[in-house]
């Protein structure tokens, strides 16, 4: 019944086209130090310091952070890294460093860097920077960083900003903590003490352990990060964080590596999607949830049913092992809402004519008449009657969802419209909501179309269009 070319799209946001979206909604990408004393979790600052987060992770995707060494530790100033690293992560005095393969030297971004970190200066406690080296006459060569970073253990403003040491990521209290624990161990000049070391300035190395080993930085990976903001509709993209979340909702989570660089959509596999595509998962409540398509910062999935009848879910996205902050919703019975044909959620819905053809969409250039059986697609209605419920993700055939959550209503204009169908859409995944009704009399133009579920009412969001002739 349903033509494959409103599917592609008026369903885009489905299958895999990545909406126009307020990403300011989201930090700047996450990266985790991974210690042997704890992990440190850094928010890059891509905006304040672009040149300069490119290339440290231009040495992090090539692995040459792995297993670095923090080679200086100076308490109640600074903890340096990035020089070297110990290759076979070995005990201290059997351990060969080796020195980080270094790139061209970049421009200093100090002077572009608006300080957002702080309304008092850039290198205050818990940031990052790259490290400069000195000219010949002592001074800084503020053209120097290559992969030797550092962070700032207290406010250094006063002795580094005026130096022009750029700032280009932050940690958290978590973070701060295990930069403590670096900073309250032993210093050792290695340099001295090992002869094999006298080429390393292991002057203020930190050690760990009763037998002195290196303080390694095991590796650096990225963070999947998520916010309250970045929930919403995949019909409507109203925010979940006013409206909460369903069971058989469809949300677009917006974050950051979240997934692959370029989006993967997912295939149907015995008959329903998958609850993992790519290297993602996202879980609710520790229930993995069907995926229509992931990449690094979106991911539209089916909320399971089994949150019917919580009070909250704990939401949390996975990629490629690496677990995301959890948010936490409420949970309501439907959050009804229609998808549109900008896949926006905004100006005419998907609607098409009975039975279906490709010419049928519904449209301003091509709108309904009085008389006409049109379909129309939403989703959020909520869990089905225990008796027609469906597996998450299962692609509806025989048993068709009916919705519990009544009365279910249509409205045109604020009024009610008698329909003849309400609930799943056969053919398509178990979630999306179809509505069959007959077009009434109406004058020429566009009209408001919304859906109403439940006592009390939850109504669909307004903004979302009929247009007739």
């Amino acid at each position: 019944m349903l033509n494959k070319n409103l599917l592609l799209a008026g369903l885009a946001a489905l299958a895999g086209a990545t909406a126009v979206y307020a990403q300011s909604a989201v930090a700047g990408p996450t990266y985790r130090f991974e210690t042997n004393l704890g992990n440190i979790d850094v928010v890059l600052m891509p905006s304040v310091a672009p040149n300069t987060v490119a290339n440290f992770l231009s040495y992090v995707n090539s692995g040459a952070y792995t297993n670095a060494i923090i080679d200086r530790s100076v308490p109640g100033f600074v903890e340096q890294g990035g020089d070297y690293t110990d290759p076979g992560a070995l005990p201290l005095l059997t351990a060969s460093p080796a020195a980080i393969t270094q790139n061209a030297a970049i421009n200093n971004e100090f002077n572009l860097n608006p300080c957002s970190t702080s309304s008092t200066g850039c290198n205050v406690q818990g940031t990052i920077a790259m490290a400069l080296s000195d000219t010949s006459s002592g001074t800084v060569n503020i053209n120097s960083a290559t992969s030797v970073w550092f962070f700032n253990l207290v406010n250094n403003v006063s002795q580094l900003d005026s130096q022009m040491f750029t700032v280009f990521g932050q940690t958290n209290a978590a973070g701060i903590t295990v930069l403590n624990k670096i900073q309250n161990l032993a210093v050792t000049d290695y340099s001295s003490l090992v002869s094999a070391w006298a080429n390393f300035p292991f002057t203020n190395l930190p050690t760990t352990g009763a037998s002195g080993n290196f303080v390694l930085v095991n590796s650096i990976i990225p963070l999947p990060v998520l916010t309250p903001a970045g929930f919403v509709s995949a019909a409507s993209y109203a925010a979940t964080s006013t409206n909460g979340v369903s069971p058989g909702e469809i949300l677009a989570i917006f974050g950051t590596q979240m997934g692959p660089a370029n989006p993967v959509s997912s295939t149907i596999t015995n008959g329903a999607l998958p609850t993992s595509v790519a290297g993602t998962t996202v879980t609710f409540d520790s229930k993995p949830a069907p995926i229509f398509f992931t990449y690094a910062n979106q991911v539209n999935v089916v909320v399971p049913y089994s949150i019917a009848g919580l009070p909250t879910v704990d939401i949390t996205v996975t990629y490629n092992g690496t677990a995301s902050n959890a948010e936490v919703f409420q949970v309501k019975p439907a959050n009804p809402a229609i998808f549109t044909l900008n896949a926006l959620g905004t100006g005419d819905a998907v609607i098409e004519r009975y039975p279906g053809y490709a010419s049928d969409v519904i449209s301003a250039s091509n709108p309904a008449k009085a008389g006409d059986v049109l379909i129309l697609y939403g989703e959020g209605y909520g869990a089905p009657t225990s008796g027609t419920s469906l597996p998450d993700g299962q692609i509806v055939s025989t048993t068709v969802p009916v919705v519990a959550d009544t009365p279910a209503v249509l409205l045109i204009d604020g009024n009610p419209v008698p329909t003849q169908y309400f609930g799943g859409a056969p053919g398509l995944v178990n979630g999306v909501l179809q509505v069959n009704f007959t077009v009434p009399t109406l004058a020429p133009g566009s009209h408001q179309i919304q859906l109403q579920l439940g006592s009390p009412a939850r109504t669909s969001p307004t903004g979302v269009t009929l247009a007739t002739k």
